[in-house]
């Protein structure tokens, strides 16, 4: 079990802080924090620590399924500002009273590991599940990542690393001419940050709007970017392991990544189509990266992406932190400790008019997860349903048919979301 490698001792608190705000200095509207999905990963002992208010309702529906806890603390912010560990600085009291009242050793569990994560966890006396900012951004960088691949022998996708100087009035025709020579062997250019995620600083071109990407990155505040041809990609498998706080490493699972235009990741599926032979390549790579992380000092979750082409199997990123597929590991884990196996998943974003979680219920209808059945669907990062309409779903199948079903649920409500849009 994913948990059971985080804490496996009745005697310590989990203490969930699913924020990803720490990960991002700079923020603009694409960086949403959603600790709320927390609330559906934590068992009936852990606490989970929310930036928003607490959605009474989402709750109450969690734990009638028998999952999540009570023991939840809402810091109220809004959708923008302080982090959680910042909140949490300011104003630790609430979370060391539950701490006192559970008499039990506090283990401090975010989402990104920085500095103000290490004085979050030292202010409420609580041992960090995670590594040092400098051994967090070392792996998190997508260049650094690369150069440490070259050093263990591990083939890398071959491209430019290029530094972003706009007050030299060459750079961009530099950054151009880059791109125009790789676009003579490639049929397209990928661009990308070195530091931005979740498909910020990330551009695809072949060559007709370099102008607008060189401004985008001025603007997105990026210094470094990684440009590289845009290879024939097959799959795009996401390996995750976790480094337990005595150092062992364990491995969690592959799942395959969605991609929207083979770039920006939209979700995650267990149902992953590729040989015994990739998998086996993946597995021993992975684990060499993991032994060196170990190594350096490096504590708590990892997710390796890489991409399947016609040209080998190339690690691209390491996401040396949680990721948005962990919560979705830790939460099928619940529900199959509660309605046994669940053969396949697949995760999802999802958009549609803002409304309450019980008019979502209603939407739903009977293809809402009842605790039971497994052919369902279970909704999570609920935290901005009211505001924007976005939320996510986690798929729970047994084959394509009963998948197809709760895929055109989901459709039929989309649809019915724009039409009200327009």
């Amino acid at each position: 079990m994913f948990r059971e490698y985080i804490s496996d001792s009745h005697n310590e608190l989990i203490i969930y802080a699913a924020d990803n705000f720490s990960q991002f200095p700079r923020r603009d509207s694409s960086i949403v924090s959603r600790t709320d999905r927390a609330l559906a990963v934590a068992c009936s002992n852990d606490l989970v620590l929310l930036r928003s208010r607490l959605d009474q309702d989402y709750h109450n529906w969690i734990r009638s399924l028998g999952l999540g806890s009570d023991l939840v603390i809402d810091y109220g912010a809004g959708m923008k500002g302080l982090s959680l560990s910042e909140l949490i600085i300011i104003n630790p009291e609430p979370v060391i009273e539950i701490i006192r009242e559970t008499n039990r050793s506090p283990v401090y569990v975010p989402w990104f590991s920085s500095n103000i994560e290490k004085e979050a966890a030292k202010v409420i006396g609580a041992e960090l599940f995670g590594a040092s900012e400098a051994e967090t951004l070392k792996y998190n960088d997508k260049a650094s990542f690369k150069n440490i691949c070259t050093q263990l022998d591990i083939p890398v996708v071959n491209g430019v690393l290029f530094n972003i100087q706009a007050q030299n009035s060459k750079n961009y025709s530099s950054m151009a001419n880059i791109v125009k020579k790789l676009l003579y062997n490639h049929r397209g250019v990928i661009i990308r940050g070195t530091i931005g995620e979740l498909g910020t600083s990330l551009y695809k071109t072949t060559g007709h709007d370099i102008a607008e990407i060189y401004q985008s990155i001025l603007c997105s505040g990026e210094k470094t970017l990684l440009i590289e041809p845009f290879l024939n990609v097959y799959s795009s498998p996401n390996d995750q392991w976790i480094i337990s706080r005595d150092k062992s490493i364990h491995h969690i699972g592959t799942n395959e990544q969605i991609c929207i235009d083979e770039m920006v990741h939209a979700g995650n599926s267990n149902n992953i189509q590729l040989s015994e032979q990739s998998l086996a390549y993946i597995y021993k790579t992975s684990r060499k990266i993991l032994s060196r992380m170990v190594s350096t000092g490096y504590i708590g979750v990892v997710g390796i992406d890489y991409i399947v082409t016609d040209t080998g199997i190339f690690p691209i990123e390491n996401n040396a932190r949680f990721n948005g597929s962990s919560y979705v590991n830790l939460i099928v884990d619940n529900i199959k400790n509660a309605t046994g196996s669940i053969p396949l998943w697949k995760s999802m974003k999802v958009k549609i008019p803002p409304c309450s979680f019980t008019e979502l219920m209603a939407k739903l209808k009977d293809n809402l997860y009842n605790g039971v059945k497994t052919d369902s669907i279970f909704p999570y990062n609920c935290e901005d349903l009211n505001e924007t309409g976005s939320f996510s779903v986690i798929y729970l199948f047994e084959n394509t048919k009963a998948f197809s079903i709760l895929e055109q649920r989901i459709r039929e409500i989309t649809v019915e979301s724009t039409l009200i849009l327009e």
